[in-house]
């Protein structure tokens, strides 16, 4: 439900006419401060005190002087009016950043979801924030971030070193390819330990140019009794087409397998795989406002339950 507010009958101008008043002490000098004539001044106090129902200003003194609640309404009210101006200032702020402000790499699994997702955020909540999105391996992004050629990198698994760092904005899922005809063809989803436990070998995708996360996953399989572990040649394509060939059962992170539905070959959500954390990164003395913003942005859509399911 929206937030409703008791004071939202109250008119901005009101307001700051009574802290004039009771910064100068004196309802002349708050309208000369406000370019305003001092009956207006006098009035926008006083319906502030009938919306209140209580006096806000002892009149009967020279200079004029605050009542005790009056002094309560104003330290309340001044705080909350630099809330509203710091509010005002960044929205100011943001709305005339420079276009192609930000550059930044990802990975190209997680392009149709999580990427997509990021852009169509921005273009709503960001309208004057322009990035410049580039697809290229992690450990291609951590070097160019490091060089200064991106400004943020989003990948699995990057290895920093010093000098960065890193917000882990979701986690990525993998799933097991079967044949349509395989027991495990029909099941809502497939222990890691279950895939091996099959019998079959186990066709995972190329080392390269994801190593790290290559090294993670047959690390786990094999944690696990894996120990025939079949490595496709140049793309998930090779793992899928080994699968439609009957050479295994596969395994794919499942941003890349969605990317290529074959008839015959059915995805089934993996269980039990190791963690692997989509991670955000950028030079530790980066001082680029926009990249924090886009980091934010990359947790609250990461973090949306459709989204997930995609990563």
């Amino acid at each position: 439900m929206p937030t409703r507010h008791r004071w939202v009958s109250m008119e901005l101008r009101d307001l700051r006419c009574f802290l004039a008043v009771a910064e100068e002490r004196h309802f002349g000098r708050a309208a000369a401060r406000l370019y305003l004539s001092q009956p207006m001044v006098s009035k926008a106090v006083r319906r502030l005190e009938q919306q209140l129902g209580t006096r806000l200003v002892d009149r009967s003194s020279l200079p004029v002087a605050l009542t005790p609640l009056g002094e309560v309404f104003r330290g309340r009210l001044d705080e909350s009016l630099r809330v509203l101006d710091d509010a005002c200032a960044e929205v100011r702020r943001r709305a005339t950043w420079d276009a192609g402000q930000v550059r930044v790499g990802y990975t190209s699994g997680l392009g149709p979801s999580l990427v997509s997702a990021a852009i169509s955020a921005l273009h709503i909540r960001h309208p004057a924030l322009r990035v410049q999105w580039t697809s290229e391996p992690t450990a291609r992004q951590v070097a160019d971030v490091r060089e200064g050629v991106l400004d943020a990198g989003l990948g699995w698994l990057p290895d920093l070193g010093s000098g960065f760092e890193s917000a882990r904005v979701g986690t990525f899922a993998f799933v097991a390819l079967f044949p349509q005809e395989h027991p495990f063809a029909e099941r809502r989803s497939v222990d890691l330990t279950e895939l091996v436990g099959c019998g079959e070998p186990i066709v995972v995708w190329p080392r390269q140019p994801h190593p790290r996360l290559y090294t993670r996953v047959t690390e786990a399989l094999r944690r696990s009794g894996a120990t025939d572990i079949v490595e496709a040649y140049g793309s998930v394509d090779d793992v899928i087409a080994r699968v439609v060939d009957r050479q295994g059962v596969g395994l794919s992170p499942r941003g890349w397998a969605r990317q290529r539905p074959v008839r015959g070959v059915v995805q089934v959500p993996l269980t039990g795989a190791p963690d692997v954390a989509v991670t955000a990164f950028w030079r530790a003395d980066t001082d680029h406002e926009g990249v924090d913003v886009l980091v934010e942005l990359l947790r609250e859509v990461a973090a949306d339950s459709d989204l997930a399911d995609q990563l």
